[in-house]
């Protein structure tokens, strides 16, 4: 398996290309800008592209997603369905008017496959109502996308957030996965759980 990061859009958001190296089939994970940069990556890659992946619907995860499907002329775009009636009230003035191609829904518990990985959808509402992360379980891996960060959380302040389901969401992710997870998170550098369970402050208390 490997990651290839980038740092797209405006906002400095984290892209990933998850690659199964045996097969070279890969997904796109949040694509939020530079959609030519992306399909750049995916070309010195050698990837062959699977899926797109948005852990949420907020313009700085997905506004390259039709523009990088038309670059390559291939991919399906998965979203959470409780993110779709959202998507109008998700604007960010500093990247105008998101077009987004045909969506199709995936939903907790489901899975993608990626030549011999397995990517699965964990529904983690809180920071919007359909943010998921999605887990490679046999790699110890864990896109989190605006769930947690390394030393922080993502906020409930904006549209559809909820600090309740947020508080739930964190409690799932610290009892379902194991410390030595790997996270790597929408924003900023990437973490593990145990690195967050010993020091985010976000995360004291909710054990």
């Amino acid at each position: 398996m490997k990651v290839v990061h980038l740092i797209v859009g405006p906002l400095q958001s984290n892209c990933y290309i998850l690659v199964d190296e045996l097969t070279g089939r890969g997904v796109v994970i949040d694509p939020g800008g530079d959609a030519e940069q992306i399909a750049r990556a995916l070309a010195i890659q050698g990837v062959e592209l699977v899926a797109v992946l948005c852990t949420h619907g907020h313009p700085d995860h997905v506004a390259a997603a039709n523009r990088l499907v038309q670059c390559i002329s291939a991919g399906v775009v998965y979203i959470h369905p409780d993110e779709v009636a959202m998507l109008p009230h998700y604007v960010l003035p500093e990247l105008g008017e998101v077009q987004l191609p045909e969506l199709t829904k995936y939903e907790d518990g489901d899975t993608i496959r990626i030549g011999k990985l397995t990517v699965r959808v964990v529904h983690t509402p809180g920071h919007s109502p359909g943010s998921v992360c999605l887990a490679v379980d046999e790699e110890r891996v864990l896109f989190t996308g605006d769930l947690i960060f390394a030393g922080s959380i993502g906020r409930t302040d904006l549209p559809g957030g909820n600090e309740q389901q947020m508080r739930a969401s964190l409690r799932r992710i610290m009892e379902q996965f194991p410390p030595d997870t790997l996270l790597y998170p929408g924003h900023g550098p990437q973490s593990t759980l145990a690195e967050e369970l010993a020091s985010n402050p976000w995360l004291a208390g909710l054990s």
